[in-house]
């Protein structure tokens, strides 16, 4: 595929960047700040449209390839700026209620959308990089943005939980440091031709010859797996994530689950696959990693009483599964029988996972913010027959609830299956398929459960005492806009599928050494 110079590279995080300078600058007022962050998110997504498009058939550069998008990477630009438009519509509303309680200043609006755009710059700004300290210092740059966000309320708990997710993210990622500094040096006595040892791709070059040291990569990876798999909330690294999730503004929420916790996917995708056919221990680490994610993630969600707990944990489960896909794909490499089919199976089954659970998981928290928004109640025993009173609300955090359980004409079907099928495909990997159904029907059993207890089950006091009523429609738009993609993706698939293939593909040359 051609590489062409192009500002895109650029554009998608400095937009976001320079409009969180504006905001903090001249928003003087809340409707400003609201319309100044509208404009940048609506420029973001249009930007990041053109690049994916772009990133189809061509991989864009820039800087002398310190900056460098592929197909991969299209879609996740493409991915935050969708959930990062849809977060800040919701936003207007819900934090105007939060001024309006007196739960928040007049004047934490301003902090509000100017850290909320410099968080989403960051991140777009990660999966645009292909210099490997940078990738490190910019996935740090996405705690360091967001910490504030975490603690929003000011409140004892969410100090907290600020400080716990700030702690635990910078110690964890600290590893990775060392494995992007490993990495490097080992690279770096092997690049010829002025080649900068410090890109991803040179490194992932040079890897594949088998030049860097056996020690040096096996202690890279694990540096990479404990520092990106923090980020990404893979257990055991995820104490973090319950506390954050749950603290955070309910549009925090919605960023920190269907997008941040991507990004260490993402890193570890970039990082680790290219030493999959190097050493197959690798591979298999990875593949234990996410059944015990899963399997840690659907159990305790059964003993969480706070709806945000309950579905941080949610995704703590489902980033099992990714990283299931992800380990899947490097279990077999090079001639063995079936390994081309199986380990595209199971990368496309993961790329596809990680887009399905951010749509499904963004609309499950803007449910739950929205229940939030009326109630002002986390606890679930607290909850009851919300139906009636907010029945769009209801409807797509039903749906939302079946997608992620993968029930079939859903979209977490279309993606949990692919990645069952790729256990059955690979020799002596089925067990991994059986143990992923039993969490999925754990999971169903699970979100069945709070589904009914909110909004069918017995009515509560609260509830009737209250005159309660839908959200406003600048916050339900967006879950309606997710709702549809799920039937979408789950009923149609194949109008995905290109953008999958290519994905897919750019993310099996670095494992297959092409």
């Amino acid at each position: 595929m051609p590489e062409i110079k192009s500002l895109y590279c650029i554009l998608i995080f400095l937009i976001p960047a320079l409009t969180s300078a504006l905001i903090l600058v001249g928003g003087i007022n809340s409707v400003i700040c609201e319309l100044l962050a509208f404009l940048g998110m609506a420029a973001t997504l249009g930007v990041s449209i053109l690049a994916f498009s772009e990133t189809q058939t061509k991989i864009l550069i820039a800087m002398n390839g310190q900056f460098r998008m592929d197909a991969l990477s299209g879609i996740f630009v493409v991915l935050t700026s969708i959930i990062g438009l849809i977060v800040i519509l919701y936003s207007f509303e819900y934090i105007n209620q939060e001024k309006e309680k007196g739960i928040l200043e007049e004047g934490r609006t301003k902090s509000f959308y100017w850290q909320i755009m410099l968080f989403i710059s960051t991140m777009l700004c990660v999966v645009a990089t292909n210099n490997i300290i940078m990738l490190w210092v910019l996935i740090e740059a996405t705690t360091l943005a967001s910490a504030m966000l975490v603690a929003f309320y000011w409140n004892k708990e969410a100090l907290e939980a600020g400080y716990k997710y700030l702690m635990l993210l910078t110690v964890g990622i600290s590893f990775a440091l060392f494995g992007c500094v490993l990495i490097y040096s080992g690279a770096a006595f092997h690049v010829t031709g002025g080649e900068n040892p410090l890109h991803i791709t040179v490194i992932a070059a040079i890897a594949k010859k088998g030049l860097i040291p056996s020690s040096i990569v096996l202690l890279s990876v694990a540096f990479f797996i404990v520092g990106f798999g923090t980020k990404a909330g893979i257990a055991p690294f995820h104490a973090w994530l319950p506390d954050a999730h749950a603290e955070a503004p309910s549009p925090i929420s919605v960023l920190l689950s269907g997008v941040m916790i991507k990004v260490g996917i993402y890193a570890l995708i970039r990082t680790i696959s290219m030493f999959y056919s190097l050493f197959s221990i690798i591979s298999l680490l990875v593949v234990i990693l996410g059944l015990f994610t899963m399997i840690l993630g659907v159990l305790m969600m059964f003993i969480q009483e706070d709806i945000k707990r309950f579905l941080a944990y949610s995704s703590v489960s489902q980033i099992g599964y990714i990283v299931l896909g992800f380990g899947l794909a490097g279990c077999i490499t090079g001639d063995a029988p079936g390994a081309k089919e199986g380990t595209y199976i199971a990368m496309y089954g993961s790329i596809f996972h990680i887009i399905n659970h951010a749509i499904i998981k963004s609309l499950l928290f803007l449910c739950a913010g929205a229940v939030i928004f009326r109630t002002g109640i986390r606890k679930i025993e607290e909850l009851g027959g919300l139906g009636k009173k907010m029945p769009i609300t209801a409807f797509c955090f039903f749906v939302a609830s079946l997608a992620i359980s993968g029930v079939p004409l859903l979209n977490g079907f279309m993606s949990k299956f692919t990645i069952f099928l790729a256990g059955v495909k690979i020799p002596g990997m089925i067990w991994t398929t059986i143990i992923a159904i039993l969490c999925s029907i754990l999971t169903l059993a699970a979100f069945i459960h709070v589904s009914y207890r909110i909004f069918m089950g017995p009515v509560v006091g609260f509830v009737e005492k209250f005159d309660i009523e839908e959200v406003p429609p600048s916050m339900w738009l967006g879950m309606i806009f997710l709702c549809i993609l799920c039937f979408v993706f789950g009923i149609y698939p194949q109008i995905i599928y290109p953008y999958l293939n290519m994905a897919t593909n750019v993310a099996l040359l670095v494992i297959r050494g092409g």
